[in-house]
């Protein structure tokens, strides 16, 4: 079976490998995740965009909610759904807020991270 699948397994090495960092929890701490995501029509109409605040032992969510806007572009409405998150931290003991968001917005996460300066209007931090 090994033989077989190295005839089909891509070759190449990714381009850079991330370093992460192992978190670790005690059983009794209580620490969130915050999930965000955003959609847009491709030729206007507006973007939806939403967040989830979880907890982390059992995966149970604590706040989520979500929102829509006229006139997004993808990427405002991933911008959008990340600033809604944040804003749901608010009133929680930030101290148990694990250090990652969970995202699939690569402009969006490479900017938290500092990796890249947005100055579009909709996208600034």
């Amino acid at each position: 079976m090994d033989d077989a699948l190295t005839e089909i397994a891509p070759r190449k090495e990714p381009k850079r490998r991330i370093q992460a960092t192992i978190l670790t929890v005690d059983r009794e701490e209580e620490l969130w995740v915050v999930s965000f995501d955003g959609s847009a029509r491709v030729k206007g109409g507006g973007g939806a965009f939403s967040a989830i605040v979880w907890s982390l032992h059992g995966w149970e969510v604590v706040k989520a909610t979500s929102g829509y806007l006229e006139s997004l572009a993808v990427n405002e409405a991933e911008y959008n759904g990340l600033i809604l998150g944040l804003d749901m931290l608010e009133g929680l003991d930030r101290k148990r807020l694990v250090t990652a968001l969970c995202g699939d917005s690569n402009l969006v996460i490479r900017q938290v991270r500092g990796e890249i300066d947005c100055k579009a209007p909709g996208l600034t931090l």
